[in-house]
């Protein structure tokens, strides 16, 4: 029997990340992950780390935390982001579940009409909403493990607080390249949390092969 897994993905930060390490010079929609595709390869890399099979896991749920452009500012993008939330949810239904925050722009009136500034834009309140989740996903007691995909310190807080007050096993993971010293060391926690290494191969397997239009 295996331990059930859910993972919270924050997914700007895993995907721009990924597709950064291992296509530099590339288009970042060319690294376009898959939720459900990652959390497997995740699942995979971590258990091939435990020799117990009673510690290994499997992958029950995924949420997805992501910033959405406005259509007043990249209609195309909108439309992209949308399918691809309706096509993941689809194709694993009841295990990942995508969450779309429109970005946060500026604002400036060209021609008498007010316009988001394009450059300006930037995700705001989804470090909040991984957060939420990490913790209301580790009390519910559904999952033995919760991991956490995303390299921002600023969620530290949220997982000292998930090992510190819940039963189950808190952990993070992220993309590592041993020829990239960056992506050396872990996000630095109260109490040293298992951190799951995802390599070049693990990256690939979590592609999305969807093309959208």
């Amino acid at each position: 029997m295996t331990l059930a897994m859910a993972v919270v993905i924050d997914y700007q930060n895993v995907h721009l990340a990924g597709a950064s390490l291992f296509l530099p010079g590339r288009p970042p929609e060319e690294g376009l992950i898959d939720p459900f595709r990652f959390a497997c390869q995740l699942a995979q890399a971590r258990n091939d780390k435990i020799d117990d099979p009673a510690r290994r896991a499997s992958v029950k749920r995924v949420e997805v935390f992501r910033g959405l452009p406005i259509p007043e500012d990249d209609p195309d993008a909108y439309r992209r982001n949308q399918a691809q939330k309706v096509a993941w949810e689809r194709w694993h239904h009841g295990v990942v579940n995508v969450t779309l925050r429109p970005l946060s722009y500026t604002w400036e009136n060209r021609d008498r009409l007010r316009v988001p500034v394009r450059a300006s834009r930037r995700e705001k309140g989804v470090d909040v909403l991984c957060a939420l989740a990490l913790v209301d996903l580790a009390r519910s007691g559904l999952y033995d493990v919760v991991v956490l995909a995303s390299r921002d310190t600023d969620l530290a807080p949220a997982l000292d607080n998930a090992a510190r007050t819940t039963s189950t096993k808190i952990e993070a993971t992220k993309w590592y390249d041993p020829a990239d010293r960056r992506t050396y060391g872990n996000i630095r926690t109260e109490r040293r949390l298992w951190t799951t290494s995802m390599t070049r191969d693990h990256f690939t397997g979590s592609l999305d092969p969807r093309t959208y239009n």
